[in-house]
């Protein structure tokens, strides 16, 4: 009996939880998520935190795709946070509907996320929050998809995705056009993109660069510039 009962403090009271730790947040702040996981600072166990919530349901959290935890101490839980990535946004009467990597709506919000592109030009139906939103040609969120990882793999900023009607794609960077011209060969184009854009802005340009009929072998490329 008195075995079962030091264990049983040492249980109650050994496991304070003191400390949670977060990372792989960048859309979240560390108490954003503290506040999801509801954890405030008093008296909590640390063994009965981590059973509760390591299988939290994350559906109806915008941005974020899991949530995962470990025990790091008796008074420490580690917890990473997957963010979703979000492929671009279309401005709808005001409202801002962003979609993630499957095309599915992961918020409709009025706030604008500045790091994640405007689109234009898409044909879609009532977009419904949790679903995949319907578009006329949905090859596009491939398109999106090889743009949003090429452009984070070289840390590019993107402000517009235009999707014009003869099905070619341009983008907007600043003050810089890029024509990417139909969806083909976008690894190339961005590739060439990031290596030709700090010459550009070094220069103080202005104007549009095209990148249409871009692949590895051209030797030439033409940038309009505008004053």
């Amino acid at each position: 009996l008195a075995v079962l009962a030091v264990a049983a403090l040492i249980l109650i009271f050994g496991f304070r939880l003191k400390t949670v730790n977060v990372t792989g947040n960048s859309r979240y702040t560390d108490e954003e998520i503290l506040d999801i996981l509801q954890f405030d600072g008093s008296y909590q166990n640390t063994l009965l935190f981590y059973f509760e919530k390591r299988n939290m349901d994350v559906e109806n959290i915008p941005f974020i795709d899991a949530i995962y935890m470990d025990i790091g101490g008796m008074d420490t839980i580690n917890v990473e946070v997957v963010e979703k990535i979000v492929i671009g946004c279309i401005e709808d009467n005001g409202s801002y509907i962003y979609i993630d990597t499957d095309g599915i709506v992961c918020e409709i919000s009025d706030t604008r996320q500045d790091d994640i592109p405007l689109i234009e030009g898409l044909d879609y139906d009532n977009p419904q929050l949790n679903q995949m939103l319907t578009v006329t040609d949905e090859n596009v969120y491939n398109t999106l998809l090889t743009l949003a990882l090429q452009t984070q793999k070289y840390s590019l900023s993107i402000d517009k995705v235009v999707f014009a009607d003869d099905g070619s794609v341009s983008m907007e960077m600043g003050d810089i056009t890029v024509m990417l011209g139909a969806s083909g060969n976008m690894e190339d184009k961005i590739s060439e993109v990031n290596n030709l854009l700090p010459e550009i802005e070094s220069r103080g340009l202005k104007g549009i660069l095209h990148l249409e009929n871009y692949d590895s072998t051209t030797d030439s490329i033409i940038f309009t510039k505008e004053s």
